[in-house]
């Protein structure tokens, strides 16, 4: 009898251990899912957090305005996390545009219609050849072609730094004398002043494994007589 005791006091102390080391598995596992839950969220949310500066530019119409703004944000993106696009460099931000026009130096004409008392707008010459950024006189002049940060770095970034030289220029050329009211004016778009006044659509938008925004793509989607 004593034995058959004994024989249950181990067994039955074996079965306990067998639940607590069962217990501590388990609690163990829970805890470690928790962590890894808890990291995943914050890895979810910093991921959003990136991609949304990004996106806030996928749009069907802005200007070019726009497009110089997320090119200087992916050139400072680069920049600060000193990455290049090489397939190691999960942090590249690719960002593309093409044109279905040439950048130019524009003029346009403004006559006062004293009937209307509106503005009449005629566009008078556009130059493509003046419009000439970067290095060893890069001109974007290919239309219908992508340029992007991943290929044509350097004369974009000239480009993009090159507003404050090449803005644009009004010049009244005719004033009532009793009213003092303009009646002819013209302004010039010169350069990246004529490129922001161009409307442009974000067209595609790519990601890389973790979900991470990797490139944009804009296109030019119309052309007016002033502007656009």
């Amino acid at each position: 009898m004593e034995n058959a005791a004994k024989g249950l006091l181990m067994a039955g102390g074996m079965l306990l251990a067998v639940i607590v080391i069962s217990l501590f598995i388990y609690g163990y596992t829970n805890v470690t899912h928790l962590a890894e839950a808890d990291q995943n969220k914050e890895l979810l949310e910093e991921i959003q957090e990136y991609n949304q500066q990004y996106l806030a530019y996928n749009k069907s119409a802005m200007y070019g305005t726009d497009v110089i703004s997320i090119l200087n944000l992916a050139i400072s993106n680069n920049k600060l996390n000193n990455v290049q696009n090489t397939p190691n460099d999960q942090l590249f931000i690719d960002i593309a545009f093409k044109l279905n026009e040439p950048i130019e130096d524009t003029a346009y004409k403004y006559t006062y219609n004293t009937r209307t008392n509106l503005y009449e707008v005629i566009k008078m010459v556009g130059d493509s050849r003046i419009a000439t950024y970067g290095v060893s006189n890069f001109e974007f002049t290919n239309l219908n072609t992508y340029y992007s940060l991943s290929n044509n770095l350097e004369p974009i970034t000239a480009f993009v730094k090159s507003s404050d030289e090449r803005t644009e220029q009004k010049n009244i050329t005719k004033t009532d004398r009793d009213t003092n009211t303009v009646l002819e004016y013209t302004i010039t778009y010169k350069g990246i002043a004529d490129f922001k006044r161009k409307t442009f659509k974000c067209s595609k938008v790519e990601y890389d494994q973790f979900g991470r925004v990797k490139k944009l793509q804009f296109e030019q989607i119309r052309a007016s007589s002033y502007g656009g």
